[in-house]
């Protein structure tokens, strides 16, 4: 099979890291970039010597003949730069989140479904070594049991930023904790039946403190935390099961204890976002569905229902 054919839309910084990542592999040839600010979209296709430079996706995807396209763009932005690519049959890797709500990527579902498009979500945990490394260890001995999610960032510093704009703000829970929310969901390895939350806002005229209990079917708990009256970046979790527990920093290394032992676990210097993008293209390749691990737009859409879930739960 010749070359895939790939563009991103969003050339900022995370659209740049796919493109890193992208430029790994013999298998693919970057052939666009699009973005509506001309710098940013000059400064991609210069560094990485991509030819073909759009302001807009139909542009794009009217001049580009495409295998794959990779939507990075700012997070209220995603759902509607995705949506044309898989209304045309292209096939779509989208950062998180997959629009700002369950309608918008139910839509995202229902045009690939319309066109026989892949979707996938960039929810990189899903493949992130240690967090992988950490399941297989609980699920060797049994089912999970119970688990603990926490991604804490500043809303001071957004506000300072002006980067996002105000329906954004007051839903920052989408932008980055949603990576939290999605792996805790994943791991639990069923359906959600109960959702108890609370949602405030405390230091700022913005949702700043979420904390949500969630049961699964299979019995599995989780406590979701994602507070921004912090003044860092902190990312944990916890993975429970029959006589072993996961205590992981982030993605760059946890503590498995079992059998009167301690498991370190490190980093082996991949995001997740490799093994994610190796996927997706190898599905591409053979022309297979997005299955698990990673999110199709139907493990979107779960997420999403959870996420709006928990934000239910707002109280003045």
């Amino acid at each position: 099979m010749s070359k895939l054919q790939v563009a991103l839309i969003g050339c900022g910084g995370r659209g740049r890291g796919h493109v890193r990542v992208l430029q790994e592999f013999d298998d693919v040839e970057l052939v666009a970039v699009c973005d509506p600010v001309e710098a940013a979209r000059n400064a991609a296709g210069d560094e990485f010597n991509i030819a073909g430079r759009y302001a807009s996706v139909d542009e794009m995807l009217d001049a580009e003949s495409l295998d794959a396209v990779f939507v990075a763009t700012p997070a209220h932005l995603n759902g509607q730069a995705a949506l044309p690519c898989l209304e045309r049959g292209i096939n779509t890797l989208l950062e998180k989140p997959p629009g700002m709500s369950v309608a918008e990527t139910t839509a995202l579902r229902d045009a690939a479904a319309r066109t026989g498009a892949k979707g996938m979500v960039g929810w990189n945990r899903r493949f992130h070594p240690i967090i992988v490394k950490a399941r297989e260890m609980v699920e060797a001995r049994g089912p999970v049991t119970q688990l603990v999610g926490e991604f804490h960032k500043s809303v001071t510093g957004f506000i300072k930023s002006g980067r996002f704009p105000e329906h954004l703000m007051d839903n920052l829970f989408l932008e980055t904790p949603i990576h939290a929310l999605d792996i805790v969901r994943s791991l639990a390895g069923a359906e959600v039946e109960e959702v108890h939350s609370v949602v405030r806002r405390t230091i700022s005229n913005y949702k700043d403190v979420h904390a949500a209990l969630i049961l699964f079917e299979n019995g599995c708990v989780a406590h979701l935390a994602a507070n921004y009256t912090t003044d860092a970046r902190l990312e944990r979790y916890e993975i429970h099961g029959r006589d072993i527990s996961a205590y992981l920093e982030g993605v760059s290394h946890g503590t498995v204890f079992c059998d009167s032992q301690q498991h370190q676990l490190s980093g082996r210097g991949t995001s997740g976002t490799e093994e994610q993008t190796r996927y997706f293209l190898d599905c591409i390749k053979a022309d297979r569905p997005i299955s698990l691990p990673a999110a199709n737009l139907d493990e979107a859409i779960k997420t999403m229902e959870l996420a709006e879930a928990i934000l239910s739960g707002v109280r003045s």
